[in-house]
């Protein structure tokens, strides 16, 4: 045997097996899978699948322990060990609860892993149970009778003899297991022949009955019937010493045998060969309520109309194959006409020449038993129905939820929320450590504190996880003990609430404030600047109309006049960034972008950043345009900050449609030479509080810049490269020209 499995887990390695052989294992009746020294399942046929429940996403992933969590500790654990550990076969038969299953189970080391071989032997384990059932009600019959009964098995061996054969052979002391031939070695000598009848009904098949004496231990005389059986032959034999000289004897056993009948605990009756029913004890006839069974076809009358077709068709098809009788079925009670489910069974007794003489029939009432199944099953079908709504609500539920084990603190079970919170999938989840995937000290000592029995509520921190390295995130738990029947604490259970995003609102709150705050500062002091610029413009005025200044004077008077004016500007403009139209208006591009770089052209100059504006259209857009100009303004305060030792920034704008929504307008660009931003930041720069900018940053720039654009019908994009030569990042905004 050990051969023959030990070779499969070669045969259905990929590399090595032809089609057909691959396709020949997945075929077999029984389970075949194999395990790497992991405990992972790299293989499996199609058996093992269905019997183990597992899915082909399951191979090379979760260990065998983490599929099947209940096997640990076991005695399946410790046999898997050894054979990996020792590379000795293992063997054994085990129930597994959660499927509600009995398994055979062969173990053998193969290659660097183990092969194991299994079949499903629920229905075997549940008909040894009845068959031992029946075996123990089949004893208790036997011990009634006053017949003895002694089984042969086909080597001669006598394996079973009941009560009243032991009583009748005690002069031979213990004879189970001995030879028939030398318990009783006077069945060999001339005379009766014994030998002839035996041999006829093991070797021949042929039952045959007849009267013999026996001399000495026993000195009695005896009918003797031998039948053949499935393990060899059947002796059924009766001391007939004192009926041969006393009939009223004969009478007493019959009375006896008969009592004996009614006394017991199940319903028995007995059929003619061409199936009428002959025979009934007082128990059947007290529940069917009839006084006479025999009479036609009466008995069919007891049964369920619901039953009846369906019980007669299978005693019918008996009668008429002499297959044995085994029906379930719902009899009438006389009493109070009530239905009840019975068990009727019954065997063919046949004479010499194999025909039927008559049936030999016992009836059970199993209402009580089969109503108890039939509960108990619909009682695991609610519970598996509510298991799976509970299952639903906590693998849909919007909170991250977790359950760890208590030593090593390993994920046994999180939901889709907390997976995505992790950022990895749940099978890559499961079974690791929590450190494994949580990058904090906090939360292990908690743990410790709760494998003790005590709660942790309202427990906020701020973490970053393995998967996501360098994303700082917050959040608020609550871990609880999860008690087992012994008290001690089997699993510890965890609520997770992310409250990154929450915080960051309320920082960008905070932030929105004190822009708003310096705004309209700013608002007030450009208001309140005007006029002493307006009185200084004037005196310039003034000055510049003597005639008697020389032209060194002149010049110096003119250029501080451009520079009032270019001031005077800058706080008009300022004051209008504040100020929101109530309407939108038409404007070009170099409306919306040269205010803009009026603002920044100190900080351009310093920062020895070279500007090229072109404008090669002149059509006019409606829109806010104090909106658009703040967007122009992230746009272009983000380019500065993105090319801190220099280098240019291009403005361009230009007709355009865009096929999308079928619109004309203008399309905006704003480009840098600075350091470029990588693909990932590129995907997620317009996120709400993402930001490159650390400390310096509220991540909301860009998001609401590209929601002002897209509240104008228009749209926002943006490319950007790191090449070490061709570096930079171009942003493009669409803005239709319709009203």
């Amino acid at each position: 045997m050990q051969r023959q499995v030990s070779a499969v887990p070669q045969a259905v390695m990929p590399v090595d097996v032809s089609q057909s052989l691959a396709e020949a294992v997945h075929s077999l009746g029984d389970g075949l899978l194999l395990m790497d020294r992991e405990y992972r399942i790299v293989f499996a046929n199609e058996q093992s699948r269905r019997i183990s429940r597992f899915k082909p996403t399951d191979l090379h992933g979760p260990t065998h322990w983490e599929l099947f969590p209940t096997t640990v500790g076991t005695e399946l654990e410790e046999k898997y060990r050894r054979v990996m550990e020792e590379r000795v076969p293992q063997e054994l038969e085990t129930y597994y609860a959660p499927f509600d299953v009995w398994l055979r189970i062969r173990a053998f080391p193969a290659g660097e892993g183990i092969a194991v071989h299994y079949a499903d032997i629920t229905a075997l384990k549940q008909a040894n149970a009845e068959k031992e059932a029946n075996a123990s009600r089949m004893q208790e019959v036997m011990d009634s009778v006053t017949d003895g009964i002694l089984t042969v098995d086909r080597d001669w061996i006598i394996t079973f003899v009941n009560r009243a054969g032991r009583r009748l052979l005690d002069a031979m002391g213990e004879v189970v297991g001995r030879g028939l031939f030398h318990a009783f070695p006077g069945i060999m000598y001339p005379g009766p022949n014994f030998m002839r009848h035996y041999f006829a009904a093991m070797n021949d098949r042929v039952s045959a009955e007849f009267e013999a004496s026996y001399g000495d231990p026993l000195n009695v005389t005896v009918t003797v019937q031998v039948r053949p059986s499935d393990e060899g032959i059947l002796l059924i034999f009766r001391d007939v010493t004192r009926e041969r000289n006393d009939e009223e004897a004969i009478r007493a056993s019959e009375a006896k045998y008969r009592a004996l009948t009614e006394l017991g605990p199940q319903a028995v009756w007995t059929g003619s060969p061409d199936g009428e029913i002959t025979y009934a004890n007082q128990r059947f006839l007290r529940y069917l309520g009839a006084a006479e069974v025999s009479a036609g076809q009466q008995w069919r009358r007891g049964f369920d109309p619901l039953d009846r077709d369906r019980v007669m068709s299978a005693w019918l098809h008996s009668v008429a194959t002499g297959e044995s009788y085994d029906v379930e079925a719902r009899m009438v009670r006389a009493q109070d006409r009530a239905s009840r489910w019975w068990r009727l069974q019954a065997v063919p007794v046949r004479d010499d020449s194999g025909a039927i003489t008559m049936w030999l029939g016992i009836a059970n009432d199993i209402h009580d038993a089969k109503m108890a199944r039939e509960q108990l099953e619909a009682q695991q079908a609610e519970t598996e129905r509510r298991r799976r709504e509970l299952q639903a609500v906590y693998d849909t539920a919007p909170v991250g939820l977790a359950l760890f084990e208590p030593k090593e603190f390993r994920y046994l079970q999180v939901n889709q929320r907390q997976a995505e919170i992790i950022g990895l999938p749940r099978e890559q989840i499961l079974g690791r450590r929590f450190q494994e995937v949580v990058a904090t000290e906090l939360v292990p000592a908690m743990f410790a504190r709760v494998a003790q029995g005590e709660t942790v509520r309202d427990l906020t921190f701020t973490t970053e996880f393995h998967a996501r390295p360098g994303e700082k995130r917050s959040f608020n738990v609550n871990y609880s003990p999860v008690f087992a029947e012994d008290g001690s604490v089997r699993a510890i259970s965890a609520a997770v609430l992310e409250i990154t995003q929450l915080w960051k609102a309320e920082a960008a709150l905070v932030q929105s404030e004190k822009l708003a705050a310096v705004g309209r500062l700013a608002s007030s002091i450009s208001h309140e600047i005007n006029n002493p610029l307006e009185a200084v413009t004037n005196l310039l005025y003034l000055s510049l109309s003597d005639e008697n200044l020389n032209e060194t004077t002149q010049s110096y008077l003119r250029l501080a006049q451009d520079e009032l004016c270019r001031v005077s500007q800058i706080a008009t403009q300022t004051l209008r960034f504040h100020r929101q139209a109530d309407n939108p208006t038409a404007v070009t591009a170099a409306q919306l972008i040269d205010p803009v770089l009026n603002l920044y052209a100190g900080r351009l100059v310093n920062s020895g950043i070279h500007v090229e504006a072109s404008y090669s259209t002149a059509r006019k857009v409606f829109c806010f345009e104090n909106d658009i100009r703040q967007v122009l303004n992230n746009l272009i305060a983000n380019a500065i900050d993105a090319m801190r030792t220099g280098g240019r920034l291009l403005l361009r704008a230009h007709d355009a449609f865009d096929l999308r929504s079928d619109t004309p307008g203008v399309r905006i660009a704003v480009a840098d030479t600075g350091h470029g931003m990588s693909r990932d930041t590129a995907s997620r720069i317009f996120e709400p509080f993402y930001t490159t900018k650390g400390l310096n940053g509220n991540g909301l720039g860009l998001w609401i810049s590209k929601g002002i654009v897209e509240r104008h019908q228009g749209h926002l994009w943006v490319r950007s490269t790191q090449h070490p030569v061709m570096h930079g990042t171009v942003f493009s905004m669409f803005l239709p020209t319709a009203e």
